[in-house]
């Protein structure tokens, strides 16, 4: 479902660069790959603050605890700079998570030990990878000066989630 997603969410920032109009003169005016942006960035913001609430809580080790407290505080702070950023683009950002993101949660919150553990740095690859492909995505073909700065400063610490999620995974093996 998350690769089907990416797809779309690349078909679009294709389709939709097309049809930019480079003339716009309001900055609340933001186009729709930065706004996708926008929103991808804040439900995966969102989602890794919850799921490594609930890793930190309930895994028994304690290297898996110490990364969700990091996801957590890392990605509650990116989730506010987001706020900000959004809101001077007049984008209106979710407060809940998105229907895949939840349900993504709520696999996590039934599972336990080993289980809990696996699930837990899976869904972390996972988002890492696409998290560190929207930023480069961004990066360089988004058109807001001030979001391309953010996710091009932003990337080398996702690259570094993106590692440890890997390394912590393959510890479990």
């Amino acid at each position: 479902m998350s690769g089907y997603l990416f797809l779309i969410f690349t078909i679009l920032f294709f389709a939709l660069t097309g049809c930019e109009n480079n003339d716009e003169t309001d900055p609340s005016l933001i186009s729709e790959l930065d706004k996708q942006f926008i929103l991808g960035a804040a439900d995966d913001a969102l989602f890794q603050v919850n799921a490594g609430q609930v890793a930190a809580s309930r895994t028994t080790r304690h290297s898996i605890q110490e990364y969700g407290e990091e996801m957590t505080a890392s990605h509650t702070q990116a989730g506010k700079e987001l706020q900000t950023l959004a809101a001077a683009r007049k984008v209106q950002l979710p407060t809940t998570l998105s229907d895949e993101r939840q349900q993504q949660l709520d696999s996590l919150s039934m599972q336990t030990g080993m289980s809990l553990d696996t699930l837990y740095l899976n869904q972390m690859v996972a988002l890492q990878e696409r998290a560190v492909h929207m930023m480069e995505i961004e990066g360089i073909s988004g058109k807001d000066t001030e979001l391309k700065k953010w996710a091009s400063d932003r990337l080398p610490l996702m690259r570094q989630f993106e590692e440890r999620a890997k390394a912590l995974r393959d510890s479990l093996e």
